[in-house]
């Protein structure tokens, strides 16, 4: 499977949450939901290749998702794709930590009526 694109979305309750669309085996596109507690490692020459130089990436790079029971890995093809996924982890990350904090103050504030608006 080759990843293609990636995204951060905020669900209803304001949790950050990161999808990938990803090609599957017969070269369909599909949105997938990375689980919350997905480990992202990323496989990449560091720096990354220059975009306007080149733009594939070389053979063996990929990104893995891993959780405590399954683990998933998709090919990275493209310089693009790969700074994409790299920002939205990124982002994601300091997104869920902001997310926490912000909940946990709401908890801690809500029975003295603080948390409400």
């Amino acid at each position: 499977m080759t990843l293609r694109a990636t995204a951060m979305i905020f669900e209803g309750d304001g949790r950050p949450v990161l999808y990938i669309c990803a090609e599957d085996h017969g070269s369909m596109p599909r949105p997938y939901r990375v689980p919350e507690d997905a480990r992202v490692t990323v496989t990449a020459p560091r720096p990354l290749p220059d975009v306007h130089g080149r733009m594939l990436l070389p053979a063996g790079s990929c990104a893995a998702f891993e959780t405590a029971t399954a683990r998933t890995v998709l090919h990275l093809r493209a310089v693009r794709a790969c700074r994409e996924l790299l920002e939205a982890v990124e982002a994601h990350a300091q997104a869920v930590q902001a997310w926490r904090a912000a909940r946990a103050h709401f908890e801690n504030h809500a029975g003295n009526g603080e948390g409400a608006a």
